[in-house]
């Protein structure tokens, strides 16, 4: 047997046990029913109940949350074409917070571009109706960044403190789509389409977009776009007509933001975390990290000893990327 041969017999050796390995190992996952992966596979509940101690404190504990990356619902459940945000997780997040009794605030890092109207919407109402209901506070941090769609969460705060360098605002919406017209005429490919009103196929990539459907697009940016300065205007008790001077889309590093309005303090999350310690009258506070949910190697690997080439997932995420939908995202 040549060198070759005994390379690729070692090779196959060595993915065989680890194929076994990882057979043995999710199995055993299963049957302990605490795994990341389990959580994955049984719902939200596992993940969202994930908890570490952040920071150790004598007094009441506060939780800490964080909301990183594009705020969207994943359409496939494919590791390899996720995001690495689960909406779902950190809505039970929220949840979980605000409902237990030896939780006496919460803290949210941002960490966000924005994402879809529907989810950043859909945030923002479960953190008011929360707060409401337990009477319990919640300050925000924004890190990195907290622009478009993180911002707009961000309005549901007591209090928000920004790094001097954060990159927020980008208060606008933005909707975005392709035309394949060109390209389909140039290759002889014709679209044949049967439908039963006029705006049916609203946007069709394969004919150039008409005035009626640019208005009909507007409209709809206009009315989410006039939501996002409503929030904007209770959240930071501005006037509406100075929130419009400020909401032209662009963004602002955090000292400008402090500057206008826009957030309370400059700052770091240690002091973020000091202010809703004061809101809470607590004392060295327990900090207690709601840790979110990362690319595990197991799913990574079970995904890999599924079809080679995931068609399924793969036109879920083309439809959710190419198709038109409304954005609270920095551009």
């Amino acid at each position: 047997m040549n060198s070759k041969r005994w390379w690729a017999l070692a090779v196959f050796l060595v993915l065989l046990v680890v194929w076994a390995i990882s057979s043995t190992k999710l199995e055993s996952e299963k049957a302990q029913g605490n795994s990341t992966l389990l959580g994955y596979i049984n719902g939200t509940d596992t993940l969202a109940n994930a908890t570490e101690v952040y920071r150790e404190g004598s007094g009441q504990a506060l939780a800490l949350l964080k909301l990183e990356g594009v705020i969207m619902e994943n359409s496939t459940d494919n590791p390899t074409l996720s995001s690495g945000y689960n909406h779902q997780v950190f809505l039970k997040q929220l949840e979980n917070a605000f409902s237990r009794h030896d939780i006496k605030g919460i803290v949210l890092q941002v960490n966000s571009p924005g994402g879809g109207v529907y989810e950043s919407d859909e945030i923002y109402n479960r953190i008011m109706e929360l707060k409401a209901k337990y009477k319990k506070p919640l300050v925000v941090y924004m890190s990195q960044e907290a622009a478009s769609g993180g911002y707009y969460v961000s309005m549901a705060a007591d209090k928000i403190y920004a790094n001097r360098n954060t990159l927020t605002g980008s208060i606008g919406v933005i909707i975005r789509t392709y035309n394949y017209q060109e390209l389909a005429d140039k290759i002889g490919v014709k679209d044949v389409t049967f439908k039963s009103g006029e705006q049916k196929d609203l946007l069709n990539p394969m004919r150039p977009v008409n005035e009626q459907e640019k208005a009909i697009m507007q409209s709809l940016v206009n009315e989410s776009y006039g939501y996002f300065v409503d929030i904007v205007a209770k959240g930071r008790n501005m006037d509406r007509n100075q929130v419009l001077q400020l909401a032209d889309g662009r963004i602002y590093s955090g000292t400008q933001a402090k500057n206008l309005g826009l957030v309370d303090y400059v700052g770091n999350l240690d002091q973020a975390i000091q202010g809703a310690a004061d809101l809470t009258n607590t004392n060295n506070p327990k900090i207690l990290l709601f840790k979110n949910p990362g690319p595990n190697f197991w799913s990574w690997f079970k995904s890999m000893r599924a079809p080679a080439f995931d068609l399924l997932g793969l036109r879920q995420q083309m439809e959710q990327e190419l198709g038109p939908m409304l954005m609270y995202i920095a551009n």
